[in-house]
């Protein structure tokens, strides 16, 4: 696997990379962040994906939004129904089920089933530092409370940040809802490393809080190495973007690290 060695040449993702290979060992994952960074997933994919979508490639391979809604139509791939909040969602409860469905964005994007937590406007370092931005109005107030992915109850004290609008319609919704699932700088890299380790959709994860440290447990939906390098733990999306950057040579693995890098709060 090489996740953890190309992201290891980015000395902000130090302890980052510490805890995520320490959970390797402990819940007996695949060192896997993403599938743009592993040959063996991308190829797999492609050759899976080859003799089904590859005329509607050679049709749309000028447009990859084109080419993704017919072969998701061709392949008869419904699109996920889901509300989408587009900031960040930072757990804060102490215990917090959450279900993945999509690892396509680091951090990957996931339903609560069950927990509380913080639609923030940035990522954070610790909880600390995410509570004294709130105390010094440098970030939004906002708390969500959620069951079986959809809104339960909130608190909404302070929207100045992100769109009141988009907090607005998820808040007054009914709908299940998909978040960025975020974790302060340590634990940043694990909602990756999990979401890669399990069959999206089919999966709970529990993320247990204590003060400033976390613990996670899948509950359901462990997916086998095999299943890992196939693809089967990408969404159905994913798989078609993976294949539409490799054909159209749109991978550039040292610039998504090095984004990652940049990216990770500090």
């Amino acid at each position: 696997m090489k996740s953890l060695k190309m992201l290891s040449k980015y000395s902000t993702l130090g302890k980052a990379l510490e805890i995520a290979s320490r959970y390797c060992e402990k819940l007996d994952l695949i060192p896997v962040i993403h599938a743009y960074f592993e040959d063996e997933i991308i190829s797999n994919v492609v050759k899976t994906l080859e003799p089904r979508v590859r005329d509607v490639y050679n049709e749309f391979k000028f447009d990859k939004t084109l080419f993704i809604k017919n072969s998701l139509k061709m392949l008869n791939v419904k699109e996920d129904n889901f509300l989408y909040y587009p900031y960040y969602a930072i757990p804060i409860g102490n215990e917090t089920v959450v279900n993945f469905i999509d690892n396509s964005t680091i951090p990957p994007k996931a339903l609560i089933i069950r927990g509380v937590v913080r639609f923030t406007f940035m990522a954070y370092n610790t909880y600390s530092q995410l509570e004294k931005s709130i105390s010094s109005r440098q970030e939004e107030d906002i708390v969500v409370e959620f069951e079986d992915g959809k809104v339960k109850s909130y608190s909404r004290k302070r929207n100045i940040f992100t769109d009141a609008n988009v907090v607005s319609k998820i808040l007054s919704s009914n709908e299940k809802v998909l978040v960025n699932l975020t974790l302060p700088y340590a634990y940043y890299l694990m909602p990756s490393l999990l979401s890669m380790n399990v069959i999206p959709y089919e999966n709970k994860v529990l993320i247990t809080k204590s003060e400033e440290n976390l613990d996670f447990k899948i509950i359901e939906g462990k997916a086998l190495k095999e299943q890992i390098m196939k693809g089967d733990t990408l969404h159905p999306r994913f798989k078609l973007e993976i294949y539409y950057d490799y054909k159209s040579k749109g991978i550039i693995k040292e610039e998504i690290a090095k984004g990652l890098a940049y990216k990770i709060p500090l």
